[in-house]
């Protein structure tokens, strides 16, 4: 498989990684489409992709790589939950693959985000004007590592709404809501979800004889975690029973591949969230006040430390209200 994945034409959208014998990353060019990772398993006589980028051009070029490398079509799509950068390239892999996540992703790709879509496509010109103004916009950014983020975000997003016209919503067609497994004549994934943390509901590709996980955001290697529709209490308890299996490799959301140091490191992060939000409210201090922990400066998706920090303030005086 390495000779495969080194003789493969290549994308500008994402660079495949040799993980294992059956296991492929395709780890996120930033700037581009993909936005997100995925992830290729070939289980000899069934070929399973992990989540599908943000655009069409992206998962196009995903599913060219997943037959190249395995000489088959792709039997499978898994989508670990149901934000747009992990399952917009869906309608490429129809209609040779079925599609799989938990039944309550599928019940929110099936509402909310399928009129977030019809809004979208109702607003093109007026997203292309609001990229515009961005553009302009980070110009005048002075932090560098921002202005490199940022510019990179103003691409992605570029190339979403030239995908827009022909994206079509496509959902799920077998669902789940504790586990599945997955038969190849080479062996068999677990399809695991322990709850929502990240999401309501958050999806993981276990493959205990290579001791690997595929993520999704539950973990993500270096980079922010986005909490905008987490329970972050949940996920850290997600992530502890993740890390009672025993794993080795890690196939993360975002980011390269990585192993348990990482899932701690987004626990510690986590925690340090609910432990500086908390106290900046205890002392009446404005959360928009809180720099980044010099531990977290060098990780990407540094625009989400703030609406992290909203998210927890308003989790907390939440639970302040129900007390």
């Amino acid at each position: 498989m390495k000779s495969r994945v080194a003789a493969f034409r290549g994308s500008k959208h994402f660079q495949l990684k040799h993980v294992t014998d059956y296991v492929i990353a395709a780890i996120a060019i930033p700037g581009t489409g993909s936005l997100s990772n995925a992830a290729i398993i070939d289980l000899g006589d069934t070929t399973i992709v992990v989540d599908t980028f943000l655009t069409l051009q992206a998962a196009s070029d995903l599913k060219e790589a997943a037959i190249y490398l395995t000489g088959k079509p792709v039997s499978y799509v898994v989508n670990t939950h149901w934000h747009s950068d992990h399952i917009s390239g869906n309608q490429v892999f129809l209609p040779e693959a079925r599609i799989i996540s938990t039944t309550a992703s599928h019940e929110i790709m099936d509402t909310f985000s399928r009129q977030r879509l019809s809004q979208y496509k109702e607003n093109i010109e007026q997203m292309k004007h609001s990229i515009d103004e961005q553009e302009v916009d980070l110009q005048q950014e002075q932090d560098e590592k921002l202005k490199q983020e940022l510019t990179w975000d103003n691409a992605s997003d570029r190339e979403f709404v030239q995908a827009l016209p022909h994206l079509v919503h496509t959902v799920p067609t077998i669902t789940f809501d504790q586990q599945m497994v997955i038969h190849g004549r080479n062996g068999c994934v677990q399809l695991l979800t322990f709850g929502g943390g990240h999401t309501q509901s958050d999806v993981i590709v276990y493959i205990p004889d290579e001791k690997l996980v595929v993520t999704g955001d539950l973990v993500l290697s270096k980079h922010h975690p986005v909490l905008t529709n987490a329970n972050p209490q949940e996920w850290l308890h997600i992530l502890e029973q993740i890390e009672q299996l025993g794993i080795e490799t890690i196939v993360p959301g975002h980011g390269n591949i990585c192993s348990l140091r990482e899932l701690r490191e987004v626990k510690d992060y986590i925690s340090d969230i609910l432990v500086l939000v908390a106290e900046a409210m205890q002392n009446k201090q404005p959360i928009d006040s809180l720099e980044v922990p010099d531990k977290y400066q060098g990780w990407s998706f540094t625009t989400y430390f703030k609406s992290n920090l909203t998210k927890v303030q308003t989790l907390i005086s939440a639970l302040e209200d129900d007390q």
